[in-house]
């Protein structure tokens, strides 16, 4: 009878035996995996922004356009975990202001010109309660003379609506390819081996930046998205890579999205890009279906893809909504 007891004994000890060499081994492996994003790079003269100070502590980049004196709206442009390059945006930009509407574009903290760590943060609220300070202590925002509107595309369409829901004079908000439902896609979505590194990093190291959000631009099928995604991937603005922590919150915040749309009273453009090969159509009708306030529109681009050619496909449409507003 003690033979076989043994022998159970014998085999438990050699299992865990491998489990712990493999566990070492993985440790060795991800924890000599090393990336690294571009330092914050220096506010060029030439650069027309400027700093605001944030809760006493954080300096945030702000570029402000005010094309005419008498503007119509004011327009603040909501960016991701990744950030923006006003510079690089300035087509986006020439088309949201018309010469009409005045523009504002905000470096998120961690991003561009920023003050934050690069890919992490110690609490994703101080994320969202960045953009509500900026917004509620604007010179427009409790003006009579000038409409709030928000606009985001792609992942900062969640940005925005979790901001929106803190807001209460908010003229508008345009949604451009909001990721409710995501496909998977060629060049941007984890392959296995980067999921079990993944978990391991938010099992144990959850706030270093591992994730890649460039993804692989040589992998993306569309030419119009390749060609963004490849002058996004080298620019120093721009954040290439999160640590899960900031992964898992923005997660949870696209989640969240339809929660927000049912509480959301203003009026809604929601464009989506018939060529998106990220975002599902699906997330954005269930979007659309869910948004409480009564005056929306829903515009279908056919040939826009997950990037810019589905706005710039749409500026007579965007020009128009605006007008109404």
């Amino acid at each position: 009878m003690n033979l076989p007891i043994q022998s159970v004994m014998c085999a438990n000890k050699n299992k865990m035996r491998a489990c712990t060499h493999i566990f070492i081994l993985l440790f060795i492996l991800f924890s000599c995996s090393s990336v690294k994003n571009f330092e914050r790079p220096n506010v060029p003269p030439e650069d027309e922004g400027h700093f605001i100070l944030i809760r006493k502590s954080c300096q945030l980049f702000i570029y402000d356009y005010q094309p005419i004196e008498k503007y119509k709206h004011t327009i603040f442009v909501i960016s991701g975990i990744t950030g923006i390059n006003h510079q690089a945006e300035r087509d986006i930009i020439d088309h949201l202001s018309n010469h009409e509407n005045r523009i504002v574009v905000i470096h998120p903290r961690g991003t561009g010109y920023s003050d934050g760590e690069r890919g992490d943060i110690s609490k994703f609220s101080d994320f969202i309660n960045d953009y509500i300070e900026i917004i509620t202590k604007d010179q427009d925002y409790n003006s009579a003379k000038h409409k709030i509107v928000l606009y985001g595309h792609s992942m900062s369409t969640a940005i925005l609506l979790a901001v929106a829901h803190k807001l209460e004079n908010i003229g508008g908000a345009i949604l451009v390819n909001p990721p409710y439902i995501l496909k998977k896609a060629k060049g941007m979505s984890p392959d296995f081996g980067e999921y079990m590194k993944y978990g391991w990093f938010y099992l144990f190291q959850k706030h270093k930046p591992i994730v890649n959000m460039a993804g692989d631009p040589t992998k993306i099928e569309n030419s119009e998205d390749r060609e963004e995604s490849e002058l996004r991937i080298n620019d120093p603005l721009l954040v290439k890579y999160f640590s899960m922590y900031m992964m898992t919150e923005s997660g949870k915040l696209m989640n969240s999205m339809i929660d927000y749309a049912r509480t959301a009273a203003y009026p809604l453009l929601l464009i989506y890009g018939e060529k998106d090969n990220i975002v599902d159509k699906k997330g954005c009708d269930l979007l659309f279906e869910a948004w409480k306030f009564k005056w929306k529109q829903y515009l279908l681009v056919e040939n826009g893809t997950h990037g810019k050619s589905t706005v710039i496909r749409s500026k007579d449409s965007i020009k128009k909504w605006i007008n109404e507003l």
